[in-house]
């Protein structure tokens, strides 16, 4: 794989760091949901909108199918329709509205079946809707001759085509719980939205003309239940929760298969094959399958914390340090910075050895950014979650407010390799402890649980930022004893 750059005013520059000290993941068990800083609730207005409206698509469809006369066969689905509406709920209170809206969409997929069903019409509930879209992507109908801009929540069904350009990206959710993200530069069909009215396996199948795409797939429900992506040569179908990548070149008729999470049945004209988490296949043209490839672990992303305001009195000439975990094994890494959550036109795109890189001349604004690690075969592995932080200029800053924000810890006590937290800060203030980021609840106070990433003595940073990028930190240190 060559080396990958975009034309960008960001300049970045790489140094080569060693994180041998960190082990594990920090595990944050987040209690409650916060009211959210000024800047969060700006910046994040369209999504949030996007969210509160899904929820409340939601609830009126969960409503409407609680007050049908009740059938057994469909009492289960009522009850996931109110889970997935409560974990909508409890995402948007935790200000990470993107899942709040996929998990409102989903109860109202499992409502609106309620509703059919109870009605003696199935056969238009079998959906797929857009849950975001970026840049140019456009659709054309079963039986159709045009192409048409694809908007938010269109619904598409059996033979509509979903075409990304250079430009585009697109999100999709399927009715069986399944999310599917299209890359730019992609042509997927719809081929089968089924399922049994008796036995209830659900059948769903998609087809990668050209392009890539990578589908996060659900417990199945019953069975015999399955969610399929092929190309010409190969087709993967997961049969529980996964994650994998499929991406097809049109011109050499090739594949490629990246497992992330479960298990991946593949099946060619030549033979069928597993492909387990952390693996890649490639099928050529007659559909004979490689041998597996290892993929490189997901990097943990280190610095800045996610969501960081940066106040700079001139961004242009300031410098911003992103960080992030080294894997074993692992010299090169990719880094995409993007203003866009989906990273279309990104603005920074770079194969670099090194874990760490500084990025020059930002402009005010906000920013996103991911990393995934290449191994020496040139197998891109899987991107860590993506973090977000804005730069602001000191000239649009409150100089009123120089006040840093109150931070209380009232307890911080060592179990094991564990450490509970508890403690206050202003309401609108953002936390985060040793770089993840921490809900607040309503009246300031907080609650977390940390992993110890090593043995010995740990130093935990607590850092509570308010809206005017004002900040108060505490350093807290934490013994782990080896025996």
């Amino acid at each position: 794989m060559g080396n990958r750059t975009h034309k960008s005013p960001i300049n970045v520059e790489w140094v080569n760091v060693t994180y041998r000290s960190v082990w594990l993941s920090v595990l944050v068990i987040m209690l409650g949901a916060g009211a959210g800083s000024y800047w969060f609730l700006t910046r994040h207005s369209v999504p949030r909108g996007q969210a509160q409206a899904a929820i409340e698509a939601a609830n009126s469809r969960l409503t409407e199918a609680q007050e049908l006369p009740a059938l057994e066969a469909l009492a289960e689905v009522v009850v996931n329709a109110k889970l997935q509406l409560t974990l909508a709920r409890t995402e948007f209170g935790r200000k990470s509205y993107g899942e709040s809206r996929i998990a409102a969409m989903r109860s109202e997929a499992l409502s609106l079946r309620v509703i059919k069903q109870a009605s003696g019409d199935e056969t238009q509930e079998l959906l797929v809707t857009f849950s975001k879209l970026e840049g140019e992507v456009r659709i054309k109908r079963a039986g159709g001759f045009s192409w048409e801009t694809a908007h938010s929540r269109e619904k598409l069904l059996v033979g509509d085509q979903v075409k990304t350009s250079s430009s585009g990206s697109a999100e999709m959710v399927y009715f069986d719980g399944t999310v599917t993200y299209i890359a730019p530069g992609s042509l997927v069909e719809i081929r089968d939205l089924h399922e049994d009215p008796v036995t209830k396996v659900r059948r769903v199948r998609e087809k990668l003309t050209w392009g890539e795409v990578k589908a996060s797939t659900q417990q199945r429900n019953v069975s015999g239940s399955f969610h399929e992506i092929a190309t010409e040569a190969v087709s993967a179908r997961s049969e529980g929760v996964g994650e994998f990548r499929l991406a097809f070149d049109n011109g050499t008729k090739t594949s490629v298969v990246d497992v992330f999470g479960g298990r991946i049945a593949l099946e060619t004209a030549g033979r069928t094959a597993t492909v387990d988490a952390g693996q890649r296949v490639r099928a050529d043209a007659a559909g004979q399958l490689s041998a597996k490839e290892t993929l490189p672990g997901v990097p943990r992303l280190l610095l800045p914390s996610d969501q960081r305001v940066f106040v700079f009195e001139e961004p242009s000439r300031e410098q911003l340090v992103l960080t992030w975990e080294e894997l074993p094994r692992v010299e090169r890494y990719r880094l995409i910075i993007g203003d866009k959550p989906l990273f279309t036109e990104p603005l920074y795109d770079a194969e670099r050895n090194g874990n760490q890189a500084v990025i020059e001349g930002l402009s005010p604004g906000s920013y996103h950014w991911k990393v995934a690690g290449i191994s020496n075969a040139g197998a891109l592995g899987p991107f860590a979650t993506s973090r977000g932080f804005r730069i602001s200029s000191q000239r649009v800053r409150d100089r009123t407010d120089n006040e840093p924000p109150r931070l209380e810890i009232t307890e911080f006590v060592p179990i094991g390799q564990m450490v509970i937290i508890n403690g206050a800060t202003d309401p609108d203030a953002k936390l985060w402890i040793d770089n993840n980021k921490v809900d607040v609840f309503e009246d300031g106070s907080f609650n977390a649980v940390v992993r110890l990433r090593r043995e010995g003595v740990n130093e935990l940073l607590i850092v509570a930022q308010d809206p005017a990028g004002n900040e108060s930190s505490r350093t807290h240190k934490a013994l782990v004893e080896t025996y």
